[in-house]
């Protein structure tokens, strides 16, 4: 019971005063694995300060979010979503991982007093109501990047990353996460634009939290290791990935291709031809808009260039409500030249691979068939 006393009062000191950290505290760095949801796909990362002389043990979170937050959902898809950093005690954040099934591991910084002192000063600093809050960016500016940023703050820069270095792009990196979320990883690949496709270097990787830890292990200060080695605090059991060939994205889209331009092609009816051809046209419209949205109305910063944008034409949502008999002049020099842009970009893809899956060169190829077939 004192403990607990003890404890509520020392939470409760964070929001008025600092903490002085006694030489028996330590502070480490806490890597959780990845989850089933799409905000948690990625893992996280947490910064766990424990001193047992004053019954602390708390771990300090960069990234969460409130669903309260006035205009929520907009601010969240234009990228202006303040993100805040939070704290909770140590046995409640551990317990929620375990009830979700995801490993949870941790690294000791190997710190002195006054360095770890610096840190949780840092930390209570950006704790303040009016620092706890900052645009989140899922590849520059996240719960790892933070984390980061804060320990090199603390040792003011003399922090040696020797990683060695993995030419891999930020799509390789993602993609070595969303691979048992084949949907996920199509909507993924689908709204971020080319920019994501740049090689990322050592420092930029740390943007996904195993690879932060896995930069921890060798990170050097003062020629010394910066943390002791991983300690397992709780190992999740194997998760066991279903996801069948034929509820692929790739699988769906091609079945549906060929079974849809076997009817248009058997039936020879123009009205089936033109409806088909209408609901595609909207559904890669609407695609379309979102994407332009996404690309020069908010503050996501690798959402444009996007390469899908040549079969996700905004102008197909317009298109549509024109394709009846006869096409309208205009509606017909514009099949022409989406065609001709299709072509164009199915070739182009071999040429310079861009991060368009092979599940969306599949609408490439049915839109070209639908804009041929229409003017006909």
């Amino acid at each position: 019971m004192k403990n607990i006393i003890i404890i509520l009062l020392t939470l409760l000191t964070l929001n008025t005063s600092a903490i002085t950290l006694s030489r028996e505290a330590t502070i480490s760095i806490l890597t959780c694995s990845p989850g089933d949801e799409m905000y948690s796909l990625f893992g996280h990362t947490g910064i766990r300060v424990t001193d047992p002389t004053q019954g602390l043990d708390i771990v300090f979170n960069y990234g969460t979010f409130d669903f309260s937050t006035e205009g929520f959902y907009f601010k969240f898809a234009r990228g202006l979503l303040p993100y805040q950093l939070t704290y909770s005690r140590f046995p409640r954040f551990l317990s929620s991982y375990i009830a979700e099934e995801r490993s949870v591991y941790s690294q000791t910084l190997q710190l002195d007093s006054l360095q770890k002192q610096r840190l949780m000063d840092l930390l209570q600093e950006n704790y303040l109501p009016e620092n706890r809050s900052y645009l989140y960016n899922f590849l520059f500016d996240n719960c790892s990047t933070r984390v980061r940023d804060i320990i090199e703050k603390a040792l003011q820069g003399d922090v040696t990353w020797t990683t060695p270095e993995e030419k891999k792009s930020f799509w390789n990196l993602l993609d070595e996460y969303m691979k048992p979320s084949p949907w996920i990883q199509w909507g993924i690949h689908t709204i971020l634009g080319s920019p994501a496709n740049a090689e990322a270097d050592t420092r930029e990787q740390m943007f996904l939290p195993d690879y932060f830890m896995y930069a921890l292990e060798t990170a050097r200060h003062q020629e010394h290791l910066l943390a002791s080695p991983v300690e397992t605090l709780y190992q999740a059991p194997t998760r066991a990935t279903n996801n069948p060939w034929y509820l692929s994205p790739v699988f769906i889209f091609l079945a549906g291709a060929l079974l849809l331009g076997s009817l248009i092609h058997y039936s020879k009816s123009r009205t089936l031809l033109r409806l088909i051809a209408t609901l595609s046209f909207i559904a890669t419209g609407i695609i379309g808009c979102l994407l332009i949205f996404l690309g020069f109305f908010t503050e996501h910063p690798t959402t444009f260039p996007n390469f899908n944008l040549i079969w996700a034409n905004p102008l197909n949502l317009i298109a549509a409500f024109f394709l009846g008999k006869p096409l309208p002049w205009l509606i017909n020099k514009y099949l022409f030249l989406y065609l001709y842009i299709l072509v164009i970009g199915f070739i182009l893809w071999f040429l310079f691979t861009p991060a368009v899956m092979y599940s969306s060169m599949v609408i490439i190829v049915w839109m070209a068939y639908l804009s041929y077939k229409l003017r006909k």
